[in-house]
C-alpha cells in the first residue's frame, strides 16, 4: 500500500493543489501552483525508487490490470514534463498579473500535470490510455480560457480531435487482443500478423493526433493563438510529447520495434512523418500570425521525432530523444517569448517584430538562442538532435529514410526563413528608428533564461544526455 502510495504522490500532489486553486478566491494561487510543481518535482525521486522493476499492478478483473511502474524512460519525461510545468506557472504568474479568472488556469495546469505524471508511470497501454483521456479533458479549459466565441471554437475543435485520436487508440487495443493489456517489457523477436499490424497502425495514428501529424494537425494553428502564452507553451512543448510517448510505448514495449521494421505501418507512419515535417515548415514559413507561426513549426518539428522514432533502430530512437527535448527547450522559450511580446507591446503579427531587439533586448536575444536551436545551429542543442537523427536516417538505409534525409534539411532553411528575418528585423530596424525599452519582469524573464542557457550547455556538452538516450534505446530492442 505504502508502495502504491509513493507512486501515485507525483499525481496526486499537483491534482489537489489544483482543485484547492479552483475551489478559493483569486490572490496567491499563482505561489500556490508554483509550489506545488517544485514539489512535484521533488516527489519523483521517491516514486522511482518505489516504481523500479515490476511496479505495481492494481487488478481491476482476471484479464485486466492498471500498473504503474517507473522505467528510464518514463523517468526522462517526468523530469522533462515536471521541470517545464514549474517554468510555465513561474512565467504565468506575472503574465496573467491580476486577472481574475487566474485560479481557472492555475487550476486545471496542475491537474493537468497530475494526469501527465500518470501517463509516464503507466507500465501498460490500458493505463496509458486512461490518463492519456484525462489530461485531454483537464488541458481542455486551457484553451478555453480567454472566452469568446474563437476561444470556443478552438477549445471544441481541441477536445474533438483529442476524442477521436483516443478513439482510434481504443479501435487498435481491442483488435490488439491481449498486447495492450501486458506490462511494458522488452519484446522478444515475433512474427506480427496482419491484425496486429493493423492494431499498432489504429494506435500510433491516434496518439499522433496529440503529436500533431497531419492530417490531424489541425487543431494547433486553431489552439494556440487563442490560449493564453504559457498554455501555448505547454501545449506545443510538452502536451504533445504525450502523444510522442504513446507512440514509443506502443511501437517498442508493447509490439516491438524490430517486429515493425519493414512493415506497412512503418512506411505509412515515415511517410505521413516526412509529408508533415515538409508541409509544417512551408506554412510557417508563409503564416504571417505570430503564434500561428509558431504552431505550424511545431507541427514539423514534432515530426522530426515520429522520423526518428519510425525508423525503428536505436540510433533513431536516440536522434528522436534528443529532438524531444530541445524540441521542447526551444518551443516553449518561444512561446513564452511570444506572450511577452504581446503582454507588453500587444504584437500579434510578424511585421510588428520590428526593432523588438530594441525595445524587449532581454527577451529578443532569448529568442535569438531559441530560433538558432530550433534551426540547428551549432552550439545550440538543436544541432545535435539534428544531427543524429541525419546519421540515424543514413545508416538505415532505406529510401524512405534517405527521402527524409534530404527532407530534414530543407525544413532547417524553412525553419532559417521564417524565424531569422524576425531576428534581423528586431536589431537592425532602420535608421531613425526609437523605441521605449519595455523589457519584461523577473518571472517572465527568469523561465527564458533557464531554457536558454539549457539548449545552450546541453548543445556544448551533448554527451551525457546522448549516453543516457543510448542506454534507453538500446533497452527497447
Amino acid at each position: 500500500m505504502m508502495q502504491l502510495f509513493i507512486l501515485l504522490l507525483p499525481v496526486l500532489l499537483p491534482a489537489c493543489a489544483g482543485l484547492y486553486i479552483l475551489l478559493r478566491r483569486p490572490g496567491q494561487c499563482g505561489r500556490t501552483a508554483c509550489l506545488a510543481a517544485l514539489l512535484c518535482c521533488l516527489t519523483i525521486f521517491p516514486a522511482v525508487r518505489s516504481g523500479a522493476g515490476e511496479g505495481v499492478r492494481i487488478e481491476i478483473t482476471y484479464f485486466l490490470s492498471l500498473i504503474l511502474r517507473a522505467d528510464r524512460l518514463g523517468i526522462f519525461f517526468m523530469a522533462l514534463i515536471a521541470a517545464a510545468f514549474f517554468l510555465a506557472l513561474v512565467y504565468a504568474c506575472e503574465y496573467l498579473g491580476r486577472d481574475k479568472r487566474q485560479p481557472v488556469f492555475f487550476g486545471f495546469t496542475l491537474m493537468t500535470l497530475g494526469a501527465m505524471m500518470g501517463l509516464c508511470l503507466a507500465g501498460n497501454l490500458i493505463t496509458f490510455y486512461m490518463f492519456f483521456e484525462l489530461m485531454s479533458l483537464l488541458s481542455f479549459p486551457l484553451v478555453l480560457y480567454s472566452g469568446g466565441e474563437e476561444a470556443s471554437l478552438a477549445a471544441m475543435k481541441y477536445l474533438g480531435f483529442s476524442v477521436f485520436g483516443a478513439s482510434l487508440v481504443l479501435m487498435g487495443m481491442i483488435l490488439g487482443g491481449g498486447l495492450p493489456i501486458h506490462a511494458f517489457g522488452r519484446v522478444g523477436q515475433m512474427a506480427l500478423d496482419a491484425r496486429q499490424l493493423w492494431a499498432f497502425l489504429l494506435i500510433a495514428l491516434g496518439f499522433s493526433c496529440k503529436a500533431g501529424m497531419m492530417p490531424m494537425a489541425n487543431w494547433l494553428p486553431t489552439a494556440h493563438p487563442v490560449a493564453p502564452a504559457p498554455a501555448s507553451a505547454l501545449l506545443s512543448g510538452i502536451i504533445t510529447k504525450a502523444g510522442i510517448l504513446g507512440m514509443m510505448r506502443a511501437a517498442f514495449y508493447v509490439f516491438g520495434g524490430r517486429n515493425l521494421a519493414g512493415t506497412f505501418p512503418q512506411t505509412v507512419l515515415l511517410v505521413l512523418s516526412i509529408a508533415t515535417i515538409f508541409a509544417g515548415s512551408m506554412l510557417a514559413y508563409k503564416e504571417k500570425q505570430f503564434k500561428k507561426r509558431l504552431a505550424y513549426s511545431s507541427v514539423s518539428q514534432l515530426s522530426y521525432v515520429i522520423f526518428g522514432m519510425m525508423l525503428c533502430t536505436p540510433a533513431g530512437v536516440c536522434g528522436a530523444l534528443l529532438q524531444v527535448v530541445f524540441h521542447a527547450c526551444a518551443k516553449i522559450g518561444l512561446f513564452l517569448c511570444a506572450g511577452a511580446f504581446i503582454h507588453h507591446c500587444d504584437v500579434h503579427n510578424v511585421d510588428g517584430l520590428l526593432g523588438m531587439g530594441r525595445r524587449m533586448p532581454r527577451v529578443m536575444a532569448a529568442f535569438t538562442c531559441f530560433a538558432l536551436s530550433l534551426i540547428g545551429i551549432p552550439p545550440f542543442g538543436g544541432f545535435a538532435a539534428k544531427w543524429q537523427l541525419a546519421a540515424a536516417a543514413l545508416e538505415q538505409g532505406s529510401a524512405a529514410a534517405q527521402t527524409g534525409l534530404v527532407v530534414l534539411m530543407v525544413s532547417a532553411l524553412l525553419t532559417a526563413g521564417y524565424l531569422l528575418p524576425i531576428v534581423a528585423r528586431g536589431y537592425f530596424p532602420g535608421e531613425g528608428f526609437k523605441a521605449k525599452v519595455t523589457d519584461g519582469g523577473p518571472a517572465m524573464v527568469l523561465p527564458m533564461v533557464v531554457l536558454a542557457g539549457a539548449a545552450a550547455l546541453l548543445g556544448i556538452f551533448p554527451a551525457g544526455l546522448a549516453s543516457f538516450f543510448r542506454t534507453v534505446a538500446s533497452a527497447m530492442f
